[in-house]
């Protein structure tokens, strides 16, 4: 089975043909609701470790772990994100993988410690199933913006579907929740010296609204951080019942952002004067794109939930058929 991964620092997102699987990037303790009406998606491992994952986590687990820095890879969380992720696009109880993944081109030079972590025999069990046992028998790792162009450009077989992009002199922005990825291509080859990585993410703005709830509205300073994503991508919060517009909060913080972005990818790509289109893509797209496409008159935003899982399974699907 081939599989395109993103495990991402705010949401892990998951592609094998039209299997796709989402949730946010959260390990907890296994507590769960003891009676529920709404039939809620909890995802509860119980080997290799006991833990639960995503938006169970969320709502129901006492205590958190999530990370946010270079070495997460390495964790035991990380680790346990890419198992579930693999249990929400297959039941079979032995299964071989062709997996591909990114990295966020300033941690690019870690890919192989990725590989070495999923090449090999998984023995992955979850609450309620019987045990699996995942072979990963291939895994690459390209540079996580490379998703989104691959998405666009390939088809479901891994084909060329569109020549100007695969041929043209591309730029893309991928909006993440730590880092944004600028990437620059030409032919689908990486041009390093118009590449690189902004320090800035979906993740500043959710802090910044987060603090902001914290100073105005007693009782709203210990949401989640997932709880407060929601927040800012609605544009507003309920307090004691009723709705509090978030829009003028969320703007003043997406600006500043975006502007940093804009900075630096300015003078990357020499005003983007060069470049035939610019993708924006990633979770942060969602908040970043539309000043982004106003500045850049021919960038598009493309599915920005799934486009680098996506464009990673794709480009699975084109090595399997060479």
């Amino acid at each position: 089975m081939n599989v395109g991964l993103d495990v991402g620092y705010s949401a892990v997102k998951a592609v094998s043909g039209e299997r796709r699987a989402t949730f946010p990037s959260v390990v907890g303790t296994p507590d769960k609701a003891r009676f529920s009406l709404s039939g809620g998606h909890s995802i509860i491992l119980t080997h290799p470790d006991h833990v639960q994952v995503g938006e169970g986590a969320v709502t129901q687990s006492r205590f958190l772990r999530r990370r946010e820095d270079r070495h997460w890879v390495e964790s035991a969380e990380w680790y346990a994100l890419a198992l579930a992720a693999f249990t929400e696009l297959t039941v079979a109880k032995m299964v071989e993988l062709r997996i591909v993944t990114g990295l966020p081109v300033a941690f690019y030079g870690d890919r192989q410690v990725v590989r070495d972590r999923l090449l090999g025999s998984h023995r992955v069990q979850r609450e309620g199933r019987h045990a699996q046992t995942l072979k990963v028998v291939d895994c690459r790792v390209i540079p996580q913006p490379f998703g989104a162009l691959l998405a666009a450009c390939l088809d479901d077989r891994g084909r060329i579907a569109d020549r100007d992009l695969a041929t043209g002199a591309m730029g893309v922005i991928d909006v993440g929740g730590k880092t944004t990825n600028l990437l620059s291509v030409n032919h689908l080859s990486e041009i390093g010296r118009e590449t690189a990585s902004v320090n800035v993410g979906a993740w500043d703005a959710v802090r910044a609204v987060k603090d902001y709830l914290a100073e105005h509205y007693l009782g709203l300073e210990d949401l989640r951080p997932h709880q407060v994503v929601e927040a800012v991508i609605r544009r507003r919060v309920r307090y004691y019942g009723e709705p509090v517009d978030l829009s003028g909060v969320v703007e003043e913080v997406l600006e500043p952002l975006t502007e940093q972005v804009l900075a630096e990818a300015t003078q990357l790509w020499n005003g983007g004067a060069t470049l035939d289109a610019i993708l924006v893509s990633g979770g942060g797209a969602l908040l970043l794109g539309p000043y982004i496409c106003r500045h850049f008159r021919y960038a598009r935003v493309v599915e920005p939930v799934f486009a680098n899982a996506l464009g990673f399974w794709r480009f699975a699907q084109r090595l399997a058929g060479r």
